[in-house]
């Protein structure tokens, strides 16, 4: 089936819904409108939905994060 086809095909399946029916498919249609507009704004200023890694410096070479070291060892 080529697009125009396609079209057809799916005008003539919702002109056989009831009315509340075709109030559900437009909103829909339009959602996805609005999610293709917000993609293609996202894409073309190339924002990233990544969290942005900030580097301040390099770790210590000592740097011991055990728990001992950090909270002292009474036993437990």
């Amino acid at each position: 089936m080529n697009s125009a086809q396609t079209i057809e095909h799916l005008v003539d399946k919702i002109r056989h819904l009831p009315a509340d029916r075709v109030a559900e498919v437009e909103d829909f249609v339009d959602f996805l409108s609005q999610r293709a507009k917000r993609q293609q704004a996202a894409q073309s200023k190339n924002e990233s939905f990544e969290f942005p890694v900030v580097r301040i410096d390099d770790w210590p070479e000592n740097l011991n994060l055990s728990r001992e070291e950090m909270y002292g060892d009474d036993g437990r």
